[in-house]
């Protein structure tokens, strides 16, 4: 992403040419017409450079993911250009696919997550739905659900992403709601629970819920009321705070609001409304204050605003990896 669409079909193209030249099959007139297109500007001339500079960034993290694909590969081979030269090329075939790599890493167990759940949607996608109780269950972007009602019990597997819940009540059926981080349990009440990948977070907006660690393991139980909210991860269910019930879904509203939270946080929020992936270039930014309140069916326009008040910029790369960085850097070597 740069400010103009001039910038970003300049990018495109320096993207293209360092692929293309980076794939072994250049011709010398492949070779030829790049310093054409090069010298056109300094614009093109500086488009190119910092693909260059970026790539050379993924150097490292690149060779730790081939080495993992080819064990033959020695620690002590580890600077070598030539292994620096397959593992680029390995990379670069068909374009950067470094975005594609990601997406197989970080996007496939999450597909089949949702291939077997119920109730799923999709990045930026709500969905509201009635359960056999005349419960009403919301749904926040990218979130998978699974349904287990019996004449005993209401249970609702929530796999990943976020749902707010409206639960009719009933006494003689708990409903309780399951995430890999704790047991959330109620007769009747409003609540939010949102499951990542490493936490889940309880926020309570009417009545009373009770919340516990998963299955068998330790640690204690806590009773939240309105304007209370709690965390579980793998050490168990932390303590309770106090809260805005409203801020925090927000999002049923279509709005996503910031109170001085860090920027890493507010991407990591971010990346949930993106098809793609936001990634911060350099952590020396990642605790930049972020407040606001923002539009989600326009998230891209929340990144804009974003890069304006912190004076950021970004670049995108085969349409669904975006980073995000100080325009002073240039992606200078650390």
């Amino acid at each position: 992403m740069h400010p103009n669409p001039v910038d970003t079909k300049i990018s495109d193209e320096a993207i293209d040419w360092f692929s293309r030249l980076g794939s072994g099959r250049a011709s010398s007139e492949d070779h030829q017409r790049f310093e054409a297109w090069r010298r056109q500007s300094p614009i093109h001339a500086k488009a190119y450079a910092d693909v260059e500079k970026f790539w050379a960034s993924l150097d490292g993290p690149a060779l730790r993911v081939y080495q993992q694909k080819n064990p033959a590969v020695s620690s002590k081979t580890t600077g070598s250009v030539a292994v620096r030269r397959v593992t680029r090329e390995r990379w670069l075939f068909g374009g950067l696919a470094l975005a594609a790599a990601w997406l197989a890493v970080f996007y496939l167990p999450g597909m089949l997550r949702f291939w077997s759940s119920d109730y799923s949607t999709q990045w930026g996608e709500k969905r509201e739905i009635v359960l056999a109780d005349h419960s009403l269950m919301m749904l926040n972007t990218h979130t998978a659900v699974s349904i287990d009602f019996s004449s005993e019990r209401r249970k609702v597997s929530l796999t990943e992403g976020e749902a707010y819940f409206e639960v009719a009540r009933d006494l003689s059926r708990p409903f309780i709601v399951e995430t890999a981080y704790g047991v959330v349990q109620v007769t009747g009440t409003m609540f939010n629970v949102y499951a990542q990948e490493k936490r889940m977070t309880v926020t309570v907006s009417e009545g009373r819920v009770r919340v516990s660690p998963t299955g068998g393991a330790q640690g204690h139980t806590v009773e939240l009321t309105a304007g209370q909210q709690v965390a579980g991860d793998g050490n168990g269910i932390g303590r309770i705070i106090e809260t805005d019930a409203r801020q925090s879904s927000a999002w049923r509203e279509g709005l996503l609001v910031f109170t001085m939270r860090p920027l890493a946080e507010v991407v990591d929020e971010l990346n949930r409304y993106f098809p793609g992936r936001i990634i911060i270039a350099d952590p020396r930014i990642g605790q930049r204050i972020v407040s606001g309140a923002f539009d989600l069916t326009r998230p891209q326009e929340v990144l804009e605003a974003i890069e304006k008040t912190l004076d950021l910029t970004s670049l995108t790369l085969a349409d669904n990896l975006i980073l995000l960085y100080y325009p002073a850097l240039q992606f200078a070597a650390q």
